[in-house]
């Protein structure tokens, strides 16, 4: 049987960090309210596109990625249930990376400006979601940093 605390991916994600009260909980649930279903290998925001929403994934992976010049595309991240897609481009009018499914996704959109609510309702979520995107931005990093330290043949592999 489980308990409202674990039927939300994006709570169980934040409850990694830190105990919830009933509020935070609510806050977050309400971003996982209009859960949409997308096949695989399709995009969810076009890179480029205006930034408009995020999207909280329920199942499946997706990935961040960019295209570049000669036509090349660069996976970034991969997500997994819980995460937030869209964190690391916050300050951006504009979607920096295309989002796409790599598997049947279940996501839920939420409008940008939904998190400045939550931000207003709740100050400590504020420092998770931000932690959360520090910790992103850290995993990132080191990637670049492992692919930049390998040989052709490793990056290959």
């Amino acid at each position: 049987m489980s308990s409202p605390l674990t039927e939300s991916c994006i709570v169980h994600q934040f409850q990694k960090f830190a105990d919830l009260n009933q509020h935070e909980i609510s806050l977050l649930q309400a971003l996982e309210k209009d859960p949409r279903n997308f096949e695989a290998d399709q995009p969810m925001a076009i890179e480029g596109g205006k930034a408009e929403r995020f999207f909280t994934l329920q199942s499946g992976w997706a990935c961040a990625m960019r295209t570049l010049a000669d036509g090349q595309r660069q996976v970034l991240d991969i997500f997994l249930p819980g995460q937030i897609l869209g964190l690391r481009e916050i300050s951006f009018d504009r979607n920096l990376s295309e989002f796409r499914t790599l598997t049947e996704v279940r996501a839920c959109p939420f409008p940008r400006q939904r998190l400045t609510e939550i931000f207003d309702q709740a100050p400590r979520l504020t420092d998770l979601f931000f932690l959360i995107l520090a910790r992103e931005q850290s995993m990132l990093i080191e990637r670049v940093i492992n692919i930049g330290r390998r040989s052709a043949v490793e990056r290959l592999a």
